[in-house]
């Protein structure tokens, strides 16, 4: 497998592990030594870059460098410590029986080969084999981390190595994101393409053009894993695959024991706990119960794993009002994000930004409880489901959040960021209803309509009117009585003008919108008789005392 392309790809280094079975295989000796657990940690470790100076900029830079959070600060913990050592076996096992340089792996390589062409590789599958690859299935919940670390981890391995005198090009992993509602056939095609783009070849014009079957695609790919001596496969999101499109869980699982029993090729699944479920019962015993088992990827608990993630993230704080962390603000946090690492780094940014865009002083750029819950309200509402069940414990719920699509980070920097540079920003007016939970919503409402472009003093009353006519409304429901309301009075406006002559008409459901000194409104909302309510405004002039007088 030698061509002009090779040149770009870096040679294989040798290195002594002091273990015989690896020193002697050139496809585990070129990979990077075994580390500790503290190495790990430490090649694991991301900080974003942090200078107190920043502080002074303009409030539209600090947002991006708030920003630098997302992409560069992540923690490590123990459940990733155990992943990198279970990797690092998976990998290194897959090539214990290929050793290029024997006799051995040769025979068995024509056999093997020999098998794929003839498209018949499930004959050896329940047979008694020698394999020494593994299986692992990682679940957890969406934002858990089990996507990040794993990538994290991956990235400390070459992804291509050259080996000159092998004439050979070594893939020690490669990681196949599973397409959304996708078949067997889609799974095949999306290895090609990662394999062709971790190579720079075009194996999909060469194995899936035209209409290959599904097994001529299957045989392929286990044809490619052997000519590129692929150590380990990660399919993610694995919850995407459609066992009906694919034939049945049965197929499924049979082409992965497949790759591992015959192909000697580690697999990983990476997906939500309802997913796996379905096929780690069975993928374990058809693996002879040899695999390396389920991690399961929990939240944060409330322990010190906690507290030692907000000990590392606090810090980074782009305000001029810098807050220390304290029992209040952790309980809140925790009790908004439920511990879930991506939420909780992804509020603690947006929050920031917030403070920062809307202060009116600096002592306004300040972190509080009643800062990130508004936050939280306006841009995480989606992901409520999922955080009440992890409140609540209820697995049912947890599994029925399998296809939860977690909010963008990035619109909602670049949504603040238009509110921005749309008008000056000074600190919102908050009304109060008397009972908490209506002004936290009232508020929220207020600021959703505000930021899409409608001016607070016609948000407000809007939002006021509903709360007092309907308190239980949900935060959705008010936006669109109130957006509705605007419109129909837009569409009035522009039938009034048209034809001034005519007189305004407003709909006798829509009275309770218009302006408290309109007599329509007092009537949409009087309990008693008309008579009494226009006595109780004034608006009835008291002629008895005039004529008293």
């Amino acid at each position: 497998m030698t061509n002009t392309k090779t040149t770009r790809f870096p040679e294989a280094e040798y290195k002594k592990t002091g273990l015989p079975e690896y020193d002697e295989n050139p496809l585990i000796a070129a990979l990077p030594a075994i580390m500790s657990p503290i190495q790990v940690a430490k090649s694991l470790r991301k900080r974003p870059h942090f200078q107190p100076e920043e502080i002074n900029l303009p409030c539209h830079i600090r947002t991006h460098a708030i920003n630098r959070l997302t992409r560069d600060f992540f923690v490590p913990q123990t459940n990733h410590i155990i992943i990198e050592q279970k990797l690092s076996k998976l990998i290194r096992c897959s090539y214990l029986n290929r050793n290029p340089k024997t006799a051995t792996f040769k025979r068995k390589l024509n056999s093997i080969r020999g098998l794929i062409q003839n498209e018949n590789l499930t004959t050896y599958m329940h047979d008694d084999v020698d394999s020494p690859a593994s299986s692992m299935t990682i679940a957890g919940i969406s934002g858990a981390g089990k996507s990040t670390t794993t990538n994290l981890v991956l990235n400390t391995y070459p992804r291509v190595i050259y080996h000159p005198d092998l004439h050979m090009l070594q893939v020690p992993w490669l990681k196949v994101d599973c397409p959304y509602d996708g078949s067997l056939s889609d799974f095949c095609l999306s290895f090609f393409i990662a394999l062709d783009r971790r190579l720079n070849l075009d194996y999909r014009s060469t194995y899936a053009s035209g209409r290959p079957t599904i097994a001529k695609m299957m045989a392929d790919v286990a044809d490619l894993c052997l000519i590129h001596a692929i150590g380990l496969i990660v399919i993610d999101e694995f919850q995407h695959m459609s066992l009906a499109k694919s034939g049945g869980e049965k197929k499924m699982i049979n082409f992965l024991v497949t790759l591992v029993n015959v192909v000697e090729v580690s697999v990983v699944l990476i997906g939500t706990p309802k997913a796996l479920r379905l096929f780690a019962s069975e993928f374990r015993q058809a693996r002879r119960a040899s695999g390396d088992g389920s991690l399961v990827w929990d939240r944060l608990p409330r322990d010190e794993s906690w507290e030692d993630f907000l000990e590392e993230l606090w810090p980074y704080q782009w305000l001029s009002n810098k807050v220390e962390r304290n029992e209040t603000l952790t309980n809140k946090l925790y009790e908004l994000t439920q511990g879930v690492p991506d939420i909780v780094v992804k509020l603690f940014c947006l929050a920031q930004a917030r403070a920062v865009l809307l202060a009116s002083t600096q002592e306004d750029e300040i972190l509080s409880p009643e800062l990130l819950e508004q936050v939280f309200e306006d841009e995480f509402s989606i992901v409520k489901p999922l955080l009440d069940a992890l409140r609540t414990g209820n697995r049912k719920k947890l599994e029925d959040c399998n296809d939860l699509i977690f909010p963008k980070f990035e619109s909602s920097m670049i949504n603040a960021m238009d509110k921005l540079v749309s008008q000056p920003l000074g600190k919102p007016k908050t009304i109060e209803l008397g009972e908490s939970d209506e002004t936290n919503i009232a508020n929220s409402a207020i600021q959703t309509i505000v930021s899409m472009g409608i001016s607070e003093d016609i948000a407000m009353p809007l939002v006021t009117d509903a709360l007092t006519r309907s308190p239980d409304l949900t935060l959705i429901q008010i936006i669109q009585l109130a957006t509705t309301a605007l419109t129909q009075r837009g569409e009035e406006k522009a039938k009034n003008s048209k034809d001034d002559s005519k007189p305004a008409y407003t709909k006798r459901d829509s009275w309770g919108q218009l302006s408290e000194q309109d007599l329509r409104k007092i009537y949409a909302d009087k309990s008693g008789s008309m008579y009494a309510v226009m006595k109780e405004k004034c608006l009835i002039y008291p002629v008895q005392k005039l004529l008293a007088g």
